[in-house]
């Protein structure tokens, strides 16, 4: 990845001219909670840009390589006056807080959040598609990832990034209600942004499988590989345009296994385990969020 970047301009600190090419806005997860769409969302707009890769997970894993390599994966884009990188690691990891405040004290936050409980077996879906576990049941893999159950505390994780940056810089949006309205979820976080809400992209309604393999990973390879020059040469619309055309939408389809058909689905007693788990945080979360509910089972379950 290039680390090249303008040469400061007389008056700045190398710091502040680091901080002119990096993030203006930062996704933090959680993972399996439409990252990605808001990811394309960003990257669609015209007046914005995403880093290469999407997640970089700088502050959590990377943290010891410095500003610099950072903000080198910002180095397509740097004009534009926002530029966004998502990385779910970042939510509750809690040292992630106070280094992005370190970083950038006005930087923005975008927190995605869902029903915990089928964000959990969504994330054992991504690890059996990921190839890090056959398709185990998914109490197997509970029983061996307990990060499956420590990124569903919303309340303890989300509390600490509104303690460290200010609930004013930090936009709290929920996977179902993106689900049912993905164009005005799309305005929110562009609003949130200084970003020109009027724009709408076929991205913004193009269908996304979240727990699918390819059943031809060098097929999906190559039609990725063509579609990020596509993107790299500002064509991101024409894309999404090409992909619902009808062969190319066969195509995409035919070569889609929905992992819900492979791995055991989640029993009623999973349900009613993490329930127990997460019942504390849950009971806690709508006074953070500044809601009198949540549009969740596991909330309607625990309020029943």
């Amino acid at each position: 990845m290039s680390e090249q970047r303008r040469a400061p301009s007389p008056g700045t600190t190398e710091s502040q001219e680091l901080h002119r090419t990096g993030p203006t806005l930062i996704g933090i997860g959680a993972q399996k909670c439409a990252s990605t769409f808001i990811h394309a969302a960003i990257g669609a707009h015209p007046d914005a840009a995403v880093s290469a890769p999407k997640e970089i997970d700088f502050f959590s894993a990377y943290f010891d390589r410095g500003y610099s390599w950072y903000c080198g994966h910002f180095a397509t884009g740097a004009e534009k006056p926002v530029r966004f990188e998502a990385s779910p690691s970042y939510f509750y990891d809690p040292r992630c807080p106070a280094r992005v405040k370190a970083f950038d004290p006005d930087i923005k936050i975008v927190c995605l959040l869902r029903d915990p409980i089928a964000r959990a077996y969504s994330n054992h879906l991504h690890e059996v598609i990921k190839g890090h576990i056959p398709p185990l049941p998914f109490a197997q893999g509970l029983a061996n990832n307990p990060a499956y159950v420590e990124q569903g505390f919303y309340h303890r994780h989300l509390s600490r990034w509104l303690d460290t940056m200010g609930p004013a810089q930090v936009l709290v949006l929920l996977a179902e209600e993106i689900s049912a309205d993905p164009i005005a979820a799309a305005q929110t976080v562009y609003r949130f942004a200084g970003l020109d809400d009027a724009y709408v992209s076929p991205v913004l309604t193009e269908r996304r499988n979240e727990s699918d393999r390819a059943r031809s990973p060098l097929l999906r390879r190559a039609l990725r590989a063509g579609g990020d020059q596509l993107r790299k040469a500002g064509l991101e619309d024409a894309l999404a345009r090409v992909k619902q055309t009808g062969p190319v939408a066969t195509l995409l389809q035919a070569n889609s296994q929905n992992m819900r058909e492979v791995v055991p689905p989640m029993t009623e007693r999973d349900r009613e385990t993490l329930l127990g788990i997460f019942a504390d945080d849950l009971r806690a979360l709508p006074d953070l969020l500044g809601r009198e509910s949540l549009p969740w089972d596991s909330w309607m379950a625990l309020n029943s």
